[in-house]
């Protein structure tokens, strides 16, 4: 089977007011990809969402346009999400001060997981201006290893999320967990962070599922250990 990830991350600058960040990926089967991307096109124009889809743009008056993207993502079984939370504090007992190689290591962490055999994965990462040159190929180059042959990393590329729906809901959900996590929704984000876990039938998006294993919606709290 063929897929496609879609990648994003959220609150991943370091700064002190954001205590967590958030690496998620929308793992789409390919062969669905075209349908899914035209259907959500024609939602969003029903719902008068005519520019990009991100979770800083959700507001009190977009409220159920937002619910009806996030009933889009529950409702089509070819769709899955994980994510993995990461204390930013933690991040220094990841090689060193190298904080950008340990983003990275994070990232592959996320990916990981879920590559299963047999299948081949297209990888769709946001554009992030890296200090090191080379860390989209050395992440490519990494999962291929990891894989041994029994699954296919077809491609690993940047893509511009402002083009794609489906990256976009990838932003938006990615977006709610670690806000969440970092105490920062309120009013129609609030709303729609609650609504999320709702229907991913959790109390709040603040968890962490007992398991990284393949399922509709995963929320996995990552704990690096110091030294």
């Amino acid at each position: 089977m063929e897929f496609t990830i879609y990648c994003d991350e959220s609150r991943h600058d370091g700064g002190l007011c954001h205590p967590f960040m958030a690496i998620g990926g929308l793992w789409v089967e390919k062969e669905y990809k075209l349908t899914l991307n035209r259907e959500l096109q024609a939602l969003c124009r029903a719902a008068n969402l005519n520019s990009e889809v991100k979770w800083n743009k959700v507001s009190a008056r977009r409220l159920e346009a937002y619910k009806s993207i996030v009933d889009f993502f529950f409702n089509h079984p070819s769709l899955a999400f994980r994510v993995i939370v990461v204390e930013q504090e933690k991040l220094k007992f990841v090689d060193g001060k190298d904080r950008e190689l340990g983003f990275y290591k994070f990232y592959y962490l996320m990916l990981r997981k879920w590559i299963e055999a047999d299948n081949e994965y297209t990888v769709l990462l946001d554009f992030q201006k890296n200090r090191e040159a080379g860390r989209y190929t050395t992440l490519k180059r990494i999962l291929e290893r990891a894989c041994l042959g029994k699954a296919w990393i077809k491609d690993l590329t940047i893509i511009d999320s402002s083009q794609s729906r489906l990256a976009q809901v990838a932003d938006l959900l990615t977006g709610a967990v670690a806000a969440a996590y970092c105490g920062k929704s309120r009013d129609g984000k609030a709303e729609l962070a609650a609504y999320i876990a709702q229907r991913a039938g959790f109390k709040s998006l603040v968890t962490s599922s007992p398991s990284p294993a393949k399922c509709k919606f995963n929320v996995f709290k990552i704990e690096p250990q110091s030294p």
